[in-house]
């Protein structure tokens, strides 16, 4: 498991002004499951059963994660859950980013994360919620959609928060 993986999955998941944890990053990366698959050379790792990784105020929890790395160092993670649950502290504040969904995947070539299925990400009391929530990492920007049309429901919507600034 790398640390950055899961650095930058928590941090892109904050409002673009928010930073996450800077310690978190220099911290130990601990992770407990029912079941571990570690295969080194070919650079794939899988948790399954109650996964819980944490790295100093980082903590994710899904019911299986898969991570792979290329040879070229482009890293891959996989969480699954009913929901995955992630959680970090903001660099500087008391607040933390909240997020849930049935799966997350973050792609470091990409510089995407992608939240799917009841997707909820809040700060405080800022929130944002839809179908998929898909952030990039690079450009900060946010893309959140609600559930596709079906035969018996309309199109999904997207429920976005956000708080008056406090004045001076």
């Amino acid at each position: 498991m790398h640390h950055r993986l899961l650095l930058a999955l928590l941090l892109s998941a904050t409002a673009p002004a928010a930073l996450a944890e800077k310690a978190d990053s220099s911290k130990p990366i601990e992770v407990n499951a029912d079941s571990a698959a570690l295969d080194q050379k070919q650079g794939v790792n899988v948790f399954e059963g109650n996964v819980v990784i944490t790295q100093g105020t980082l903590s994710l929890r899904a019911d299986k994660t898969v991570t792979t790395r290329d040879a070229s160092g482009r890293q891959k993670l996989v969480a699954t859950g009913n929901p995955v649950h992630f959680r970090q502290k903001l660099d500087g504040q008391t607040e933390y980013v909240d997020g849930r969904a049935a799966r997350v995947d973050y792609d470091s070539a990409s510089n995407t994360v992608i939240l799917t299925g009841k997707a909820v990400v809040t700060r405080g009391k800022d929130m944002v919620a839809g179908e998929l929530i898909s952030y990039n990492t690079v450009t900060e920007v946010y893309q959140v959609k609600g559930q596709g049309a079906t035969s018996t429901a309309p199109k999904g919507r997207v429920t976005i928060i956000l708080q008056p600034q406090e004045k001076p």
